[in-house]
């Protein structure tokens, strides 16, 4: 794959593709389409991209940069362990928000193009050992008692938090904000923090 002129003209032509993919879908999103919506001609694009395979390529390998890029939350020593958790799932779930349509395309592609599939695993394995990194660190200084091993558990929140960001994200701004509240409070008695670790059939769900 070419480089697409300096950085801004590439951030520009693959947040063009991104919103062009987003609203039309894969099949509908022709080179043509592309071009267009950034002001150049066909030929022009195939000398940076020769397929429109490629340009999805880049256009999710964008997304996961700036999905991994937002999960990395800044931690003083000594902060709160519920404060690190809610940036951090709130910051998880936004990103879902605002990729919106384009982000469930990606997972949608993900099952049809093997290069697509590995920069999804690649993008929510390195989420999940972070979080399972948080969940260890709490075990191991007594500030939390998980009610799983941290492996299980952090899959078990992180994919509670795709799927039910993935539900929400053409839901009103306030039912998406209470989905991060109640995600986050789950999350806090799942992992032991403050002492509370039932894990209830509901709130798994």
């Amino acid at each position: 794959m070419h480089e697409f002129g300096n950085d801004a003209d590439r951030c520009a032509l693959l947040d063009a593709a991104g919103r062009c993919f987003a609203k039309l879908g894969y099949e509908r999103t022709t080179m043509a389409v592309i071009a267009s919506s950034v002001g150049i001609s066909v030929s022009e694009l195939s000398t940076y991209f020769p397929s429109r395979e490629e340009v999805f390529h880049a256009v999710s390998a964008s997304v996961f940069d700036m999905f991994l890029e937002a999960q990395r939350i800044p931690v003083q020593p000594g902060t709160d362990p519920r404060v690190v958790l809610g940036a951090a799932t709130a910051a998880f779930i936004e990103s879902v928000f605002r990729f919106g349509r384009l982000f469930t395309l990606i997972e949608d592609r993900a099952a049809v193009d093997p290069v697509v599939k590995e920069q999804l695993e690649t993008a929510h394995g390195r989420v999940l050992r972070r979080y399972i990194r948080f969940i260890e660190g709490l075990g191991q200084t007594g500030a939390a008692t998980p009610c799983a091993e941290p492996a299980q558990l952090a899959r078990k929140l992180s994919d509670a938090q795709w799927s039910g960001a993935e539900r929400l994200i053409d839901a009103p701004k306030d039912e998406q904000q209470r989905f991060i509240a109640d995600i986050t409070a789950a999350s806090e008695r799942f992992i032991g923090i403050g002492g509370v670790t039932e894990l209830t059939s509901r709130t798994a769900s």
